[in-house]
């Protein structure tokens, strides 16, 4: 397989009858019904119109990066990285794919911490794991008043200093803007990166955001950038009769229209678990909003999951397969994959285990993958699938950036905006007024009032 990517819709077609599936009919008049709004969204990534194209120019900042990330690891035993949701998801996706889920654990140096979660739990545990006078500091948070992270920051901040950290050191990524953590960032003196003003935190993996770690942990973020430019250039070029995320994107909203309310993706290799949980963000907070771009209340949106092949083989596949038809897979393999792990012959006399003899386990980790994905699309259940070159920073980068334009294209289909988030405002302002933030003081009475409300509704039972 030479291509980075391909990319299979065929098992989301079927002949006339069926409402689970698009008929091969309806597919070929989808050039007529949805082709205007693909090739407005094709002139977008070509102008360079798009929020998501501001990726493509962060190739100018990648030698700084280099720099940087050469320094930090020169000087540290460890690098903690402070970040959620977009903040976060990228790097671990990058960190996990090319560097595998033991990377802290083969002595190599720096280790990388993505540390996404105020749990103070958590937090104990990883300050017993690493000595904070060895550990660089760096800050993700694109607003720059995230309140999970800024008190993940105030407190590794502080244990950073006791340590006799350099502040100078300590790494600040955010919006460029004039607020609170700008003004920290000079008054430090540290390091300061900025996200593109306009490029959203689930949007950010390639940039800074996702770049600073990955060549920290010795990968290259150039290779990255170039997968997505390989990505982009194929999306904005090619015609919609030939392309897969016209192809896609449009089975995909006609299926959400007949009742595939629930968009499952089914990973086939641990490399890509945290990749999973980087689509889950991507594709719930774009697609999933109450208001069309005219302000009519739509609700919008299918509902993402992830599962780990072929280990939720034993766990959700039932539920997949005889559970509610509302649901459309997704199924990501690796073609390539590293290391032959051939199979001896070990108790050839126990039919169960004879057979083994001669396979390896990627052989037989891509059959179990057809077999699921066969098993279900004989059950009447859509299937798509993806199948990567390799493992390597330019496949990776492709794949960041089709299921970006794959979730920018989905919205334009459903007339909304895939580039905010408004349902999650509101959560954000009452924990501000409950903390007690300054600007928000005026709102703290009616929060309290809607708590104690809240308590009284309450029915619980105890053990």
């Amino acid at each position: 397989m030479q291509e980075l990517i391909s990319i299979d819709i065929g098992h989301l077609l079927k002949e006339e009858g069926s409402a689970d599936f698009v008929a091969y009919s309806e597919y070929e008049l989808f050039g007529a019904q949805y082709g205007d709004s693909f090739r407005e969204f094709q002139a977008s990534l070509r102008d360079k119109q798009s929020p998501m194209t501001l990726s493509l120019a962060e190739d100018q900042a990648i030698p700084g990066l280099k720099q940087l990330a050469g320094e930090l690891a020169q000087k540290y035993e460890n690098v903690l990285v402070l970040g959620i949701g977009g903040s976060a998801l990228g790097a671990r996706a990058i960190m996990q794919f090319l560097r595998g889920p033991y990377y802290n654990l083969e002595n190599q140096r720096p280790r990388l911490f993505i540390l996404d979660n105020l749990d103070p739990a958590l937090v104990t545990q990883l300050e017993q794991i690493i000595d904070m006078g060895k550990t660089a500091v760096i800050y993700v948070s694109k607003s720059g008043s995230t309140p999970e992270t800024a008190a993940l920051f105030i407190h590794f901040y502080s244990k950073y200093r006791e340590a006799g950290g350099d502040v100078k050191d300590i790494v600040i990524c955010c919006d460029q803007a004039e607020n609170g953590i700008n003004r920290i960032a000079r008054e430090l003196g540290c390091h300061l990166l900025h996200i593109p003003r306009n490029l959203g935190g689930r949007y950010s993996a390639l940039s800074s955001v996702g770049f600073l770690p990955a060549e920290i942990v010795g990968i290259d973020s150039a290779a990255l950038l170039a997968g997505a430019a390989t990505m982009h250039n194929y999306i904005a070029e090619t015609p919609l009769e030939e392309n897969a995320v016209f192809a896609l994107g449009a089975c995909l909203f006609e299926l959400a229209g007949r009742g595939k309310s629930i968009h499952a993706l089914f990973n086939y290799s641990s490399f890509l678990y945290e990749f999973g949980l980087w689509f889950v963000q991507l594709w719930a907070e774009s697609v999933g909003k109450k208001l069309s771009l005219d302000g009519e209340v739509v609700h919008a949106g299918t509902t993402p999951l992830t599962s780990l092949g072929a280990t939720d083989q034993h766990s959700i596949l039932q539920l997949f397969k005889e559970g509610p038809p509302d649901k459309v897979y997704g199924f990501v393999k690796v073609d390539d994959m590293p290391g032959e792990i051939k199979l001896g012959a070990e108790f050839t006399g126990e039919k169960e285990y004879a057979y083994f003899a001669g396979h390896n386990m990627g052989e037989q980790l891509h059959i179990e993958q057809l077999a699921t994905e066969m098993s279900l699309f004989g059950a009447g259940r859509p299937c798509y699938s993806i199948t990567l070159r390799d493992i390597s920073p330019e496949v990776l980068g492709a794949l960041f950036y089709f299921y970006e334009a794959l979730v920018v294209f989905s919205a334009s289909l459903w007339r909304i905006n895939p580039f905010d988030q408004p349902g999650v405002e509101e959560g954000k302002n009452i924990t501000y007024a409950l903390m007690g933030r300054e600007d928000y003081s005026h709102r703290r009475e009616e929060y309290q009032q809607a708590v104690e409300q809240y308590d009284r509704e309450r029915r619980i039972f105890r053990v």
